[in-house]
C-alpha cells in the first residue's frame, strides 16, 4: 500500500498554513480521512489543507479540502476561494480595518507540491502573491517538509505604518523595488518589502490520534538576517460522520528578524476555531474565528491584537 502523503502547501502557505497564513499552517492529520483512506488502500490528494492524508499547503493558506477517493494515482489539483475580515501575517495585520479576498490554486505530483495564492483587498490597496513548492519526506513517526515561497506583495497596508506616501514622495520608490523591499520605518524597525525569496522547513508528526503538533522554521533571503520559528499544535474533531468536523489550532511565534530587528523574541500566539463541511466528494466549505494575542516584537512595531474570521469554498480533484 502506498504511504499516506503529508506534504506543504502555506508557507507559507503553506501556511497558509486557518487564521492567519504561513508556511506552518493547518499542519495537521484528519484522523478519520487518513482511516478511510488506509482502510480502501486509496491514495488522496495532497493539494490544500486536509484530504484523505491530510496535508497542509505548501503556502500554508486558509483553504480546506475534501476527502476525495479516487484510484491510485500520483498526481490531483485543488482551487479554492474565499474571504477574511483581515489578512494577518505572522500577526502583522496587512489590510488595516479592510478585509481580503483569496484565492489559491495547487497541484501535486507524488510528495512534490506546487501552489500558486493570490490575495488582493476588499477596501484597502493590499495585493499579495505567493508561489510555493515543497516536497515531503515520510521519515515514519516524522514527517519534514522544506520548501521555497516566492512572495510578492505590491501593495501592503498595515495599520499603524501609513507611510507609504512619505517615501514616495522622498523619491524613494525605485530603490525600493530594486532592493526588494522598501525602507524601514526606523532603524531596526519593521521592513515592508516589496517581495521575499523565503526557504522553510516543518518538521512534525501524524502519528497522535486527532492532534498533529509541528514546528516551522521559515527564513527571508531578501531581509537578512529574517527569520520566524514557529509552534504549532492542529486539532480534528468529528462532529457529524466525516461530514461536518470541527478544527481548533494555538501557535506560538518567535520573531527572529522577520518582523522587526528591535527586538528577538516573542512574536504572537494565535488561536482559532474552524469548521469544515464537506458538501460532496469534490466540494467543501469552511468558516473560522482567529485570535492574535500581539507579543514583544509586534508591540515594538505598533501591532496590536487582531481576531478576524475567514470563509470559503474549495474544489478539489
Amino acid at each position: 500500500m502506498k504511504r499516506v502523503l503529508f506534504s506543504a502547501l502555506v508557507l507559507l502557505a503553506l501556511t497558509p498554513l486557518a487564521g492567519a497564513h504561513g508556511i506552518a499552517h493547518n499542519h495537521r492529520e484528519a484522523e478519520v480521512e487518513v482511516n478511510q483512506a488506509l482502510d480502501t488502500g486509496m491514495q488522496g490528494l495532497t493539494g490544500h489543507e486536509g484530504h484523505a492524508h491530510a496535508q497542509a499547503s505548501p503556502s500554508g493558506k486558509n483553504f480546506k479540502a475534501p476527502v476525495l477517493e479516487t484510484d491510485t494515482r500520483i498526481w490531483g489539483a485543488s482551487i479554492g476561494t474565499g474571504w477574511e475580515s483581515r489578512h494577518i501575517h505572522y500577526g502583522v495585520n496587512e489590510t488595516g480595518n479592510g478585509g481580503a479576498y483569496t484565492t489559491e490554486l495547487g497541484v501535486w505530483i507524488d510528495d512534490f507540491t506546487l501552489s500558486v495564492w493570490n490575495g488582493f483587498g476588499t477596501s484597502n490597496n493590499f495585493q499579495e502573491w505567493d508561489f510555493t513548492a515543497g516536497y515531503n519526506f515520510d521519515l515514519g513517526a516524522v514527517f519534514l517538509i522544506p520548501g521555497y515561497n516566492f512572495r510578492y506583495t505590491p501593495g501592503i497596508v498595515e495599520e499603524g505604518h501609513a507611510h507609504e506616501d512619505d517615501h514616495e514622495e522622498a523619491g524613494h520608490e525605485d530603490d525600493h523595488e530594486e532592493a526588494g523591499h522598501e525602507e524601514h520605518e526606523e532603524e531596526g524597525g519593521h521592513a515592508h518589502k516589496t517581495y521575499g525569496n523565503e526557504l522553510f522547513v516543518v518538521l512534525g508528526t501524524n502519528k497522535i490520534p486527532y492532534v498533529t503538533p509541528s514546528t516551522a522554521f521559515i527564513w527571508d533571503l531578501n531581509n537578512t538576517p529574517g527569520a520566524f520559528l514557529e509552534f504549532r499544535l492542529d486539532g480534528e474533531i468529528p462532529v457529524y460522520k466525516d461530514i461536518i468536523t470541527l478544527e481548533p489550532y494555538a501557535l506560538l511565534g518567535v520573531n527572529l528578524g522577520y518582523n522587526t530587528r528591535s527586538y528577538y523574541g516573542w512574536n504572537n500566539f494565535q488561536f482559532g476555531l474552524e469548521a469544515n463541511w464537506q458538501i460532496n466528494k469534490i466540494i467543501s466549505a469552511f468558516a473560522g474565528i482567529n485570535y492574535s494575542l500581539a507579543m514583544n516584537a509586534l508591540q515594538d512595531i505598533d501591532q496590536g491584537n487582531e481576531v478576524w474570521i475567514n470563509v470559503g469554498l474549495s474544489f478539489t480533484y
